[in-house]
């Protein structure tokens, strides 16, 4: 049932972007090459399991059930359920799900070469759903997970790792402007209702296919929203959050969500996450246009638009 869902959300977006007139139909190709894959690794769990059954096999104790499912998941036994089991966990979750490189998913291996796409020390693949991190959302200061914030309305949502205010303000301020030149592939989407678009509105004040977050690597007590938060991205007031979350998996860090994801504090960096929750690139956040001319190149290759000409690509 949990792989059914995900096929269909998977479709579900896609013809969504192509009748919304954003996505060209070459996008609808996608469906079958990358949940194909997924279908006969589900097909071969399945039959390993059963196979199990057949031949009779003691189960698993309550103790075995319980030390898998138990947060740290510790289990050193023989048992050949339990095995089967933990071997496909991340599968059976969905977190073990790799969709290979296509239009829409820029691995290390895609034929456009920049420095600034999966940078360095990047912790998240492309392809891959967005890791579980905590933050403290600036307006209300509850803590939240970020993964869950937007929810699962056909937007494509845009991490903005802002890192340390000090040290990337002049970089954050430039992709906010270049972000919102008329031929950037922002704002080549912008809703013709936006004079008449309610206050209350927080996923989707500027465009219906897009939804930006800004995250910053500091405590929430130092955010300041008018002077911080460039124009552009403060129109997402509900979607700017403090990194200041402990984490136990990165427990010597300042920063946690920035470490898991693998993004330097100091310079920030752009995750665009698919509609369906699965990464489509990460780009560094840099002075200038760089940051947005290769996001202009990724939504390029699928987008009904063209936008801005780029520089420095190979």
């Amino acid at each position: 049932m949990n792989t059914a869902f995900h096929d269909a959300i998977n479709l579900a977006w896609k013809i969504h972007a192509v009748e919304g007139g954003f996505c060209n139909r070459d996008i609808l190709s996608t469906y079958e090459v990358e949940r194909r894959g997924v279908a006969m690794s589900l097909l071969a769990f399945d039959n390993k399991y059963a196979r199990l059954f057949s031949q009779r096999l003691q189960g698993p104790t309550s103790e075995q059930i319980e030390a898998v499912i138990s947060n740290d998941g510790d289990y050193s036994g023989d048992n050949q359920f339990v095995k089967t089991f933990k071997e496909s966990c991340e599968f059976t979750s969905g977190y073990g799900v790799r969709y290979e490189g296509n239009i829409i998913n820029w691995h290390e291996k895609h034929q456009t070469k920049s420095p600034l796409i999966n940078p360095e020390g990047i912790n998240i693949q492309p392809g891959r759903l967005f890791i579980n991190v905590d933050v403290t959302r600036v307006v209300d200061a509850n803590i939240v997970h970020l993964e869950q914030e937007v929810p699962l309305n056909g937007s494509f949502r845009l991490y903005i790792f802002a890192g340390r205010p000090a040290s990337t303000r002049i970089a954050l301020s430039d992709f906010a402007h270049h972000l919102s030149d008329s031929k950037s592939f922002y704002s080549a989407y912008m809703r013709p209702d936006l004079e008449v678009i309610s206050h209350l509105e927080k996923h989707n004040p500027h465009s219906l296919f897009f939804t930006l977050c800004t995250i910053f690597a500091t405590v929430r007590s130092s955010i300041e929203i008018d002077r911080d938060v460039p124009d552009a991205l403060g129109l997402y007031r509900d979607h700017i959050y403090a990194d200041d979350r402990w984490d136990s998996q990165v427990a010597k860090v300042k920063a946690p969500a920035h470490a898991k994801v693998g993004i330097d504090e100091d310079r920030g960096g752009v995750v665009v996450v698919r509609p369906d929750g699965h990464v489509g690139i990460t780009v560094s956040l840099v002075e200038g246009r760089g940051t947005v001319d290769v996001l202009n190149n990724y939504f390029g290759t699928f987008c009904t638009k063209t936008f801005g000409a780029m520089t420095g690509f190979i």
